[in-house]
């Protein structure tokens, strides 16, 4: 078995979750091996275990060049499961969301994948009410803890340490509760409050006194294990969004088996675990978290058997190895119904996995090896750190040494060619990295946009079919070579190409949005709300199919509802004027002529700041 992560999630806690320990846990059961790491690693991605393991799994990834492995696979009755931990489509409160909308390719990737996979397990219940339509075939596979916690404690009988632990994506969250903390601290001399987290949290908490506030930097699990023997009340606080009602409910678990109370949100992922009164205490906001911390300060008794209750039921309900044999029992039934037969086709090659230069790691009593600390891993990793802030020098400077390192693996060049200013040398490395690894449809459909851009038309639409060639349902090639077409005023080849991109990846927006732009250019109004309406269903919060509903809406004069989206559009809008001109025209519509005044003049502020 193969377990796939996305790139950059090495010591995170969702690799711990959703890699380390079920992969740990699995390898404890005989007859069975297990491998991780993620496409960074050359050990893996270069090796040909993506082909031969009879099972992979692939959680979270957006990369299409996994289409032609699960393709092959599948032709060889070779298992490949897709794994959805958190919300694909939405981001943490507070995120960028522009960026998380504008690469339209890299955003349909991972529910294509879940699609195209054989079978889906899902981390949340949620998630699976919300993605499940995906695959017929698939599973709620909840995290677990490894063992209960070893440490004792460490309580001070003089004071009440109110406890939180995150990441800069939590910070509207904590953010939503300082109100409340600050009003118990004001009445209750003996509590100080404890966060360990990434040190943009500090300008977040200055309402607090200092003198009351303790701050531990983020660090490993280990750290925070230890940060969480000194706390007494454990703050799990979530705005209510769509991502957030997703996500797992990892921090009540944490919480139950280091003897701490869990006050979470009254929200998706802890109200099936956290029983009011028994197991932990919810709250809605952050008044009633107010009244719930003096509840709980109140009454001490009452709290302590609250958190033995808690210990116990984590303990005999949700440990890891308990569960493994549910994983096991689905991979198996998937692959029964699929008429595919769990059996490797050579011998895993221990050796080769366990080279230092791997830096692997291994787990007593468990045939597991966990990959992914390596030095080209470092580098790509560090690499695509500097890229997310914006240092290109920096991240080509990993990338090339990555490539120096692993000269044979195509990887550090499709990433280099990502990151390079100069045309030439960005369409050589792609290049490189097709010769590569002549599988791939991410390096040729790269390569045709750099082309593209320089004009070079002929050679795009080349590499753009070879791309298509590679990966068929990839999509992003036949949106492109639509493009090209409808430019040169091939206008039916542009719509055969925009239909068969639709119809490959349903979850690619944009041949969707280009067809109906043609409808309406063509007066085909009723054409143009179907195909936006049906790729609504797909992603109802993506901003660019809101604009272009709203858009027609007040074409049509259906006002209300053009509002509507435009509101929604205008949440994750990269160009917030234009739509803010639309939703002024809704309220002109709608008789609101105050309210149109008043978009219009956000709408001119917005164009004079851009």
């Amino acid at each position: 078995m193969v377990h796939l992560e996305p790139a950059a999630q090495a010591r995170s806690s969702d690799e711990v979750y959703r890699a380390v320990q079920p992969c740990r846990a699995l390898g404890e059961v005989d007859h069975v091996a297990v491998v991780s790491g993620s496409l960074l690693s050359p050990a893996l991605a270069d090796s040909a275990l993506l082909d031969d393991a009879d099972l992979l799994v692939v959680r979270d990834a957006a990369d299409p060049d996994l289409l032609p492995i699960i393709d092959a696979r599948r032709r060889r009755q070779r298992l490949t499961a897709y794994e959805i931990a958190t919300h694909l489509l939405a981001a943490p409160p507070g995120a960028e969301h522009a960026a998380h909308e504008r690469d339209l390719v890299a955003r349909s990737v991972p529910p294509h994948l879940a699609r195209h996979a054989d079978c889906l397990q899902l981390a949340t219940p949620a998630l699976e009410a919300r993605f499940g339509h995906l695959n017929p075939r698939r599973a709620v596979l909840p995290s677990q803890l490894w063992e209960p916690s070893p440490v004792p404690p460490l309580r001070a009988p003089d004071r009440v340490v109110i406890g939180w632990g995150g990441s800069i994506e939590h910070r509207e969250d904590l953010r939503a509760v300082v109100p409340a903390l600050r009003a118990i601290l004001d009445r209750h001399s003996q509590v100080v409050v404890a966060v360990m987290g990434d040190a943009w949290l500090r300008e977040t908490l200055a309402p607090l006194p200092a003198d009351r506030l303790s701050f531990t930097p983020r660090g490993t699990l280990d750290s925070y294990v230890r940060f969480l023997a000194g706390v007494d009340i454990g703050l799990a606080p979530l705005l209510p969004t769509e991502y957030n009602r997703c996500r797992s409910d990892a921090r009540y678990l944490e919480y139950a088996t280091h003897d701490v109370l869990a006050v979470c949100s009254d929200l998706e992922p802890y109200q099936a675990a956290v029983r009011p009164g028994e197991t932990g205490l919810l709250f809605r906001d952050a008044a009633e978290l107010e009244a719930v911390l003096e509840r709980a300060l109140a009454e001490p008794a009452l709290c302590a058997e609250i958190r033995a209750r808690a210990a116990r039921a984590v303990s005999q309900e949700r440990l890891e190895r308990r569960h493994s044999g549910d994983r096991l029992g689905f991979y198996l039934a998937a692959a029964s119904q699929l008429g595919f037969r769990l059996a490797p086709v050579r011998p895993l090659d221990w050796g080769a996995l366990l080279e230092e230069r791997h830096a692997p790691r291994t787990f007593a009593g468990s045939r597991y090896v966990a990959l992914g600390a390596g030095e080209v891993e470092r580098l790509l990793d560090e690499g695509l750190a500097h890229q997310r802030a914006g240092a290109g020098d920096e991240a080509r400077r990993c990338f090339a040494e990555a490539a120096r390192l692993a000269p044979m693996s195509y990887r550090p060049e499709l990433l280099r060619g990502a990151v390079e200013p100069d045309p030439r040398e960005a369409a050589a490395a792609l290049a490189h990295a097709e010769a590569l690894n002549p599988r791939s449809c991410e390096a040729p459909f790269r390569l045709g946009e750099r082309l593209a851009a320089a004009g070079d038309l002929g050679n795009a639409a080349a590499a753009f079919e070879r791309a298509r060639a590679a990966a068929p349902s990839f999509g992003a090639p036949q949106e492109r070579l639509g493009e090209l077409a409808e430019a040169a005023g091939r206008i039916a080849e542009a719509c055969a190409l925009y239909e068969e991109a639709a119809l490959q990846n349903s979850a690619f927006a944009l041949p969707i949005a280009r067809l109906a732009a043609m409808a309406l250019r063509d007066g085909r109004v009723d054409k143009a709300v179907g195909l936006l309406e049906r790729s609504l269903q797909h992603d109802p919060g993506l901003s660019l199919t809101n604009l272009l509903v709203g858009r027609v809406y007040n074409e049509l004069r259906r006002y209300s509802q053009a509002r509507l989206h435009l509101h929604r559009a205008l949440e994750g809008a990269e160009d917030r004027a234009t739509v803010l001109v639309e939703i002024a025209k809704a309220e002109t519509g709608l008789g609101n002529m105050e309210a149109a005044r008043v978009v219009l003049e956000e709408a001119r502020r917005a164009r004079g700041a851009g």
